[in-house]
């Protein structure tokens, strides 16, 4: 009798997830593609074989080519998209649907497009901003992640494969040994070696290869947690319980439960294998697990980094968006999303003026468009109470490094730092160091948290993009070379100054930056002593920085924390379709931290708005 229970709930689920899915190819959304169009839909993109380095003679374009200002948003015609943000999650939408008939409009607040993939330039050295490296075997052209970039940029972007280790984790020995732990493309090869040099911890051996195992399985069951966010409301409600249920034990439960579940007994251990927890910005006590197990899947197969700098990406879609009649425009701050009888009409400038839309898509963060874009009679059409009432409560809460809810991810400081000799001469690898002055991360942050500077920085993160970058010589000259150093830190230790313009917030805040600066060079000379007498430039980039340059609130580097209440208690509420009828969400808070979740995010989103024409993409994304 239970069999035959079971097996009609089986056929039930099967039947309702066919029914959905029948129902989301067959009813099609406006506008309809010309006949045109839709002759071009099976477009292939050029692929050349695999080469092991970037082509030298490939040049990017200008970024600020065809980037009209604020100025020239007046009389503009009604769009089918307008997308608040220019991140890679809004140019991903942007780019895939202007190929496909649409009339998309982007607007970005800050004087460069691109959102983090934005680099700037001082006193003759580059530096990226959000970008560090990418994983997804993005040097193969055939590559699911590569085809994807290569969709939306139409091809236009090379990668530079990083030498290995591309990572390494470093102890610094403050609260514990001494140690360095490298990490390579080849899992095989980084498992082997950790279980070599952990060997004397308790149940290494087991555990680390139980960790290793658990990554691409735990990642496969992702797949109806990532698929409902692409439904509509409705079916999301009638569907998610069935179709996340594979995705249950690895998105509600938090990595160090996880990890114990997979046989980790040792501090050592733990903290070895969560060194890159700074990569989505919560400590393992606290993320979720499977974006854990997915962000260090990633890295399978090596990093790589984007010949040209992280910008060059951005420039790519700007390039497709301009060829195909789509406008981008920067220096446009969007004051409000105008909703007119429970359907998104356009968005309100705040100099003035209103940009008409027939859909308009989101990339400013879900707290950005919940909290500050959309009116209180706007947010009445928002069925999820619950999740608002998150929101807002998490907003006035104190903010701390580590959190919980739906509160804000964790803030940064950047310490940017030219040199007067190339990366390579001064002995800076292109592969990164993740520091922290013992493995427990969970005490590291508490002590940090209470002590702030008086205590060890908790886990700093350095990088030479520099040395990543094939076209930095060429570019910048052979005696240049830049590095960067992130530190996570408090907002409330800077939120005083807030208010304040930027590079006139005083003295007092000055003196501030000064001794953090100081605090981040002795873990940078502490790595490579060599470089001490080789800085001739310093600017360090605090969370009211990120406020200004990326329009955020509270500094956060990630959109939402990636806690579970983010990953399983508000997953509905997170996904591409708002209860706002013609308002659609996208970027990195429909996935994940980092740019190829935002990159994942648009796709998502796009597939939202129109199945035809991200059906019409599938020779060029799989």
């Amino acid at each position: 009798m239970d069999q035959q229970k079971n097996l009609l709930a089986a056929s039930a689920a099967g039947a309702a997830a066919a029914v959905a899915l029948g129902i989301w190819v067959c009813a099609p959304r406006r506008p309809y593609l010309s006949s045109k169009t839709s002759a071009s839909h099976f477009t292939h993109l050029p692929h050349t074989e695999d080469y092991p380095v970037a082509d030298e003679t490939w040049k990017p374009p200008h970024m600020k080519h065809n980037i009209y200002t604020e100025r020239k948003t007046k009389d503009l015609p009604v769009f089918d998209v307008v997308i608040v943000g220019s991140g890679l999650g809004g140019l991903t939408v942007g780019s895939l649907l202007c190929r496909r008939g649409y009339k998309v409009c982007v607007l970005e607040q800050h004087d460069q497009a691109g959102g983090c993939l934005h680099t700037f330039e001082e006193k003759g050295y580059e530096f990226d901003v959000g970008l560090h490296y990418i994983g997804g075997n993005v040097g193969n052209k055939w590559s699911p992640l590569r085809k994807a970039f290569d969709a939306v940029t139409g091809g236009r972007v090379e990668w530079c494969r990083m030498e290995e280790p591309y990572d390494r984790a470093v102890c610094t020995g403050e609260y514990g040994e001494k140690e360095i732990f490298e990490f390579y493309g080849d899992y095989g090869k980084t498992r082997d070696g950790l279980i070599e040099k952990l060997k004397g911890e308790e149940n290494a051996e087991k555990s680390i290869r139980n960790f290793f195992a658990s990554l691409d399985r735990s990642t496969m069951r992702l797949g109806g947690w990532l698929f409902v966010k692409i439904l509509s409301p409705f079916l999301r409600r009638v569907l998610t319980p069935i179709l996340t249920l594979p995705a249950r034990g690895v998105m509600n439960s938090t990595t160090t439960d996880f990890m114990s579940y997979l046989g980790v007994r040792s501090t050592k251990v733990h903290g070895v294998l969560t060194y890159l927890f700074g990569d989505y910005g919560l400590g393992p006590h606290e993320s979720a697990w499977g974006v854990h197990a997915a962000v260090t899947g990633h890295w399978k197969g090596g990093a790589f980094y984007p010949y040209g700098g992280s910008s060059a990406l951005a420039m790519g879609a700007c390039e497709v968006l301009r060829m195909n009649g789509g406008k981008v425009f920067v220096k446009a701050r969007v004051k409000e999303i105008l909703v007119e009888g429970g359907r998104a009409k356009g968005v309100v400038m705040e100099k003035g003026g209103v940009i008409k839309g027939k859909i308009v898509v989101s990339d400013a963060g879900a707290r950005n468009t919940y909290l500050k874009l959309l009116s209180p009679e706007s947010l009445e059409h928002v069925k999820d109470k619950e999740f608002l009432a998150a929101l807002k409560a998490d907003d006035e809460k104190d903010l701390a490094v580590n959190k919980s809810g739906l509160a804000p991810s964790c803030t940064l400081l950047n310490l940017f730092c030219g040199l007067d000799d190339s990366a390579a001469n001064l002995g800076v690898p292109a592969g990164n160091a993740w520091v922290v002055p013992g493995w427990d991360h969970k005490s590291n942050f508490e002590k940090f948290s209470e002590e702030g500077l008086e205590c060890e920085l908790p886990v700093t993160f350095i990088g030479s993009n520099s040395a990543k970058d094939h076209s930095y010589e060429k570019r910048f000259g052979k005696n240049r070379g830049s590095i960067m150093v992130l530190a996570p830190v408090e907002y409330k230790w800077f939120e005083k100054w807030e208010k304040g313009r930027v590079h006139a917030r005083g003295d007092d805040y000055d003196v501030l930056k000064e001794k953090w600066t100081k605090a981040i060079l002795r873990k940078l000379y502490q790595l490579y002593p060599q470089l001490e007498g080789h800085i001739t430039y310093m600017d360090l980039g605090t969370p009211l920085s990120n406020n200004h340059y990326l329009g955020v609130n509270k500094g956060e580097v990630y959109g939402l924390t990636h806690s579970l209440e983010r990953t399983w208690k508000h997953k509905d509420a997170l996904s591409a379709q708002t209860d706002i009828k013609g308002l659609y969400l996208t970027g990195q808070d429909l996935m994940s931290a980092g740019v190829s979740a935002a990159l994942m995010g648009g796709i998502m989103t796009t597939a939202a708005i129109s199945k035809w024409a991200i059906l019409s993409h599938v020779h060029n994304l799989v």
